[in-house]
């Protein structure tokens, strides 16, 4: 399982326009102190993603398409692919070597886990992440 960098930068973005509301790449790249090359790859794919609406021309700028109290991390990570799993074995399509036709004791444990990981990327709304206090 791995967090990546783009996931971060997503974050980022997010954040800046949950907390400043619509504006433009540029605004979002100083405010979260990101490039503007990476901060437009980011709102290209969140936009692709549904997360973000763009408006052309001088009001123009970007802005989330939906209210960060209805997002979740689970929401952002399926938005940037594939899911994020802490082993092999919680893929579908994995056969385990050790017991094929259930799964071994180590596999079944990793999937508990998974399942209360997966919980808690659902738990909490990414407007309550980004409160400042």
């Amino acid at each position: 399982m791995l967090m990546t960098r783009e996931m971060d930068y997503a974050l980022r973005v997010l954040r800046a326009l949950y907390q400043e509301g619509q504006q433009s790449a540029a605004a979002v790249a100083r405010r979260e102190n990101m490039t503007k090359a990476v901060t437009l790859k980011m709102l290209k794919r969140l936009h692709g993603a549904g997360l973000v609406s763009s408006q052309r021309g001088s009001n123009g700028g970007y802005a989330l398409s939906r209210p960060c109290e209805e997002l979740y991390l689970s929401d952002l990570i399926l938005a940037l692919g594939a899911p994020l799993l802490i082993n092999r074995c919680q893929n579908p399509d994995y056969r385990c070597e050790n017991r094929p036709e259930g799964g071994c004791g180590l596999c079944r444990e990793l999937s508990r886990i998974q399942e209360v990981l997966d919980g808690e990327f659902r738990k909490t709304p990414l407007s309550a992440i980004f409160q400042e206090t």
